[in-house]
């Protein structure tokens, strides 16, 4: 039996990247279902300033990167999981949502708590989607 090479991670980082950007762009049609990084309407003066200054698309393409990056990574290291492996990709990107999006509502936001618990929530069919996507592009152990 041959072993089957790894996808490569640049075209699957993009395509989670595109993911990430598509729910981006969705999801900001009501402030409720708004990714944290992007209320800047609740930001701290410092950061709404440097944030209004980029441009909240700029914002937005640069962190779907970052998280399609992040993505593609745990996917590739998580290719030979045994088991339900979408199961386990999408808690994982579900958690690194909530802590990293609750970091920021902690110490950047002021924020109503609905919606930054909005706001956090959407991150779960992000994750579901993402982790849909990602485990179909894994080859099977």
């Amino acid at each position: 039996m041959t072993a089957v090479a790894p996808p490569r991670l640049a075209p699957l980082g993009a395509l989670a990247a595109l993911l990430h950007l598509g729910f981006d762009t969705a999801s900001r049609a009501f402030t409720a279902t708004t990714p944290p990084y992007l209320l800047v309407g609740y930001m701290d003066e410092n950061y709404r300033a440097v944030f209004e200054l980029l441009g909240i698309t700029t914002i937005s393409v640069v962190t779907s990167f970052v998280y399609g990056v992040i993505s593609a990574s745990f996917a590739t290291a998580l290719r030979q999981t045994p088991g339900r492996r979408a199961v386990k990709l999408g808690l994982l990107y579900f958690g690194i949502w909530v802590v990293s999006g609750g970091f920021m509502a902690l110490t950047r936001l002021d924020a109503p708590a609905a919606v930054v618990a909005g706001s956090l929530l959407c991150g779960l069919p992000r994750a579901a989607v993402l982790a849909a996507v990602m485990d179909r592009r894994m080859a099977r152990p």
